[in-house]
């Protein structure tokens, strides 16, 4: 498996990605389930449709379908409990953070328990203030026919710009410094920009202390502790490994 593609994923823990490039040559499309989904009617149609998925832990999203795309799914009594809790709006921001592209899809239009108002404002809020795009489908098969389709649109029909993108052997200054800050705990596309403008260069980032990095936009309190408390670890070896499930 190549280097192409490959991404990270941040959240509470990182993930990394890798779209295998043999299989995009031969025209197969592969889309990144969530484990929690594996079982379920959606990744089954996808195999049927011919798209390779691939299963493992995601810190964020149930389905990535490329560096800048990612799909958050759920039923529409999903929808309902994690307005109600709060955790849906919690959920948009890091897909926003680490995705030029995300999308919640909703499956069904059932809704018992939040009136039509409540759905508007929790709709308004994603799509108005969050700008994460909400789609709604029938069933799981129109739903997973998208996600095909979509999967083929971002990784066959731009391979080759996205081969040129992440295969050039002169990769900018810029791509290499935000690709490096994003692999810090809890940083994103956005917060990894942030910082970097924030102190201008890599080092004087590292060199922050805590109170700096909090004081920085979409950072806080917990993220600075993290990212202080990664930069200043031991490095310490450890022979078994976490396995991803693939």
């Amino acid at each position: 498996m190549s280097d192409f593609g490959r991404f990270l994923l941040q959240g509470k823990r990182v993930n990394e990605l890798v779209f295998d490039e043999t299989l995009l040559s031969r025209g197969k499309t592969q889309v990144f389930a969530d484990d929690r989904e594996a079982q379920g009617e959606c990744v089954e149609r996808l195999r049927a449709l011919g798209v390779v998925v691939k299963i493992q832990r995601l810190e964020i999203g149930d389905f990535v379908l490329s560096e800048r795309c990612a799909i958050e799914r759920k039923t529409a009594a999903d929808f309902e409990s994690s307005v109600m809790d709060g955790r849906l709006f919690a959920q948009a921001g890091e897909l926003k953070d680490n995705f030029l592209s995300p999308l919640i899809c909703i499956v069904g239009d059932c809704f018992a328990s939040l009136n039509p108002k409540a759905l508007n404002g929790a709709l308004m809020a994603l799509t108005v203030d969050q700008r994460v795009p909400v789609l709604f489908f029938e069933d799981e098969d129109e739903l997973a026919s998208f996600i095909a389709q979509l999967a083929e649109r971002e990784q066959l029909n731009e391979a080759k710009e996205m081969r040129l993108r992440v295969g050039k052997k002169n990769v900018p200054l810029a791509e290499k410094q935000l690709f490096l800050v994003q692999g810090l705990p809890g940083v994103g596309a956005k917060n990894a920009k942030t910082l970097l403008k924030h102190f201008k260069t890599i080092e004087n980032l590292v060199c922050a202390h805590e109170d700096e990095l909090r004081d920085v936009e979409g950072i806080g309190k917990k993220r600075a502790r993290e990212i202080k408390r990664l930069l200043s670890a031991d490095y310490e070896e450890k022979e078994n490994e976490e396995k991803e499930d693939v």
